[in-house]
């Protein structure tokens, strides 16, 4: 009977917000271990899953301050003329980030985020919760000094049930979440020092950039399995195939591997692969601004609602949604925040914990 009622409980509790649950944990010790428990929190992650597309989250950085924020939108606001939100300042004890690296290189997957902060101290993060893990430094590592770029993705590993963060210097890296070790993997065959540095796209097991060929530097999209640990070429769209489109960018809509490119038309063109790995099933769709502004594609809203970073003449950055149904922009105010700030990336909120090591585990 006490077995059942728990089971009621952790069901009526697993469909709460991850940030009501954390109030929750405050109750009581035994509230405290069930909701701690590796096996809820994938339940709670699963469910909040189910409805990814009707609330996102994204992290938000001002540009003179150099502080973090965070803020929800919600599909179900969007029947209005204009959207507006709330953004709520976050931090992790005394590190400081750089802000056009923030903007640029956020990799995020199940609501646990990587930063690197000024002193190039790699950070994973749950906004959510607020926890934070400062990664070691891989002793595979080149010197920092010695590389001008670093690319970063992060995911999770079905097999060995494990998140998985992995850096792209002239080598690959690879950290386990779970054993906090990281390890060397096989160097890559293209050439990564090219187009934007941008955080890899976490999809079907793979993380995503954009890459040259070393033979004739022609453009590619790689994915690198994070079982496997091996890089492969995933088919881009018949139209751009044998162009230059390493200055694209790589995203995720719907769940599905996007990529996105802007014109000198100020025609946005995205392209959504709706069934992963067949060449095929990339469609388009274009966004055109009668203002001539270019944009960065972030998230969905619901089915229809795309919601975009508008770039501007000033390096202010202004956040929008369009409408694919009915072809029309809709404003999205921030509040809580000075005016001129940079869009970082998207998460969904969840509980997943970045000290979700071995160790943990078998403590919990």
């Amino acid at each position: 009977m006490i077995h059942h009622q728990e089971e009621i409980l952790e069901d009526i509790l697993s469909r709460l917000p991850a940030k009501s649950i954390g109030r929750f944990r405050c109750v009581s010790i035994p509230w405290r271990a069930l909701l701690s428990q590796p096996h809820f929190i994938k339940n709670h992650l699963n469910r909040i899953k189910q409805f990814r597309f009707e609330e996102q989250s994204l992290f938000l950085v001002t540009y003179e301050s150099k502080c973090l924020f965070t803020t929800q939108l919600k599909n179900a606001h969007h029947m209005l003329d204009e959207m507006a939100t709330f953004a709520t300042k976050i931090s992790f004890d005394n590190h400081q980030f750089d802000t056009e690296v923030l903007i640029r290189n956020v990799a995020s997957y199940d609501g646990l985020a990587l930063f690197e902060d000024k002193e190039r101290l790699l950070l994973l993060v749950n906004p959510t919760t607020k926890e934070f893990k400062e990664l070691p430094e891989s002793p595979y590592a080149l010197d920092p000094d010695a590389s001008s770029y670093s690319m970063y993705g992060v995911g999770y590993d079905s097999v060995s049930d494990d998140y998985k963060v992995v850096t792209v210097f002239f080598y690959i890296n690879v950290y386990s979440v779970k054993n906090g070790t990281w390890k060397s993997a096989a160097n890559s065959p293209y050439d990564h020092a090219v187009g934007h540095v941008t955080s890899g796209v976490f999809v079907d097991g793979c993380i995503h950039w954009l890459a040259c060929t070393t033979s004739d530097y022609s453009s590619v999209i790689v994915a690198f399995d994070l079982t496997e640990e091996k890089f492969r070429q995933v088919p881009p769209p018949s139209l751009v195939e044998g162009s230059n489109f390493v200055f694209s960018r790589l995203l995720t809509l719907g769940g599905c591997l996007c990529m996105s490119d802007s014109n000198r038309d100020y025609k946005t063109d995205i392209w959504v692969m709706t069934d992963y790995g067949v060449k095929e099933s990339w469609t388009r769709f274009a966004i055109i601004d009668t203002e001539k502004s270019e944009f960065r594609p972030l998230c969905m809203l619901g089915k229809d609602q795309v919601v975009l970073v508008k770039n501007e003449e000033t390096t202010e950055e202004k956040l929008v949604m369009y409408s694919l149904k009915e072809g029309r922009f809709k404003d999205i105010v921030v509040e809580g925040i000075p005016h001129e700030f940079g869009v970082g990336g998207t998460f969904i909120e969840s509980l997943v914990s970045p000290h979700c090591s071995v160790e943990a585990i078998t403590e919990e």
